[in-house]
């Protein structure tokens, strides 16, 4: 229904974002007007560690992709050779295609993928909806061996943040290569992008808008007073095997 309802048809991707924006997404009309989503997916890039070189020649797959805002920035920004998303939605799925990105319906614990196919593997805002354990096998299987996970989520402290993403590089065979606390950014872009959360919640009928109030974490929800007081964490981490062996 999220990707259904009228009010989300010019979404791309749903995530808490982060501000400040960069210009480059700012001014390009393909990217505006999910600037901080998209800014969220631009910091977890910038902290892989690959040059301008290594991205062209990357296999990248995200999984939970929504409707493939963060893929479709990925191609337009680093160009991979190339880039699929895969998430439980059929309606995200679709919308994806439309966009002209690579975007199948699929669970996150039964990739359609043969093995050691991708240099990098994307889940932003998602690690809540599907089994861990499950998850990281999945991951590993279609990890090339010296491939990059690049993971980003929220949790109730920085300490959490750390714990959990400790824990899948565990179930992994990897190690945490970089971690970092972006909770301020996510903080703001709730901030800034409240009134427009706002008015979408206009479009979703009433016996659901304050469900929705509180996924889209709009001014005057419990969700918005938790991020604002600091009772929510929002951390990124790459995981990778060459941190294991280095």
């Amino acid at each position: 229904m999220v990707y259904a309802w009228p009010g989300s048809r010019q979404a791309t991707t749903f995530n808490v974002g982060l501000a400040p924006v960069d210009a480059e997404i700012l001014t390009d009309p393909a990217l505006a007007g999910d600037a901080f989503q998209l800014q969220l997916y631009a910091e977890l890039f910038s902290l892989a560690g690959l040059d301008a070189e290594a991205w062209r020649r990357s296999a990248v797959i995200e999984v939970a992709a929504g409707c493939g805002g963060g893929l479709l920035y990925l191609s337009r920004r680093y160009r991979p050779r190339s880039a699929i998303g895969v998430d439980a939605s059929a309606v995200a799925a679709w919308r994806g295609r439309r966009l002209g990105i690579d975007l199948r319906q699929s669970d996150a614990t039964r990739l359609p993928f043969e093995d050691r196919r991708f240099d990098c593997l994307v889940c932003v805002d998602a690690l809540n909806y599907f089994p861990e354990a499950e998850f990281m096998s999945e991951a590993i299987r279609v990890l090339k061996l010296s491939g990059r996970l690049l993971l980003a989520d929220s949790s109730p402290t920085f300490a959490d943040a750390r714990a959990r993403f400790q824990r899948l590089a565990r179930l992994g065979g990897l190690a945490v290569d970089t971690l970092r606390d972006v909770s301020e950014g996510a903080r703001r872009s709730l901030r800034e992008r409240s009134p427009r959360a706002a008015r979408a919640v206009a479009w979703v009928p009433p016996f659901l808008r304050r469900r929705v109030r509180e996924m889209l974490s709009v001014e005057g929800s419990e969700r918005y007073r938790r991020w604002q007081t600091g009772e929510h964490c929002f951390a990124m981490a790459v995981l990778s095997r060459q941190a294991v062996e280095s």
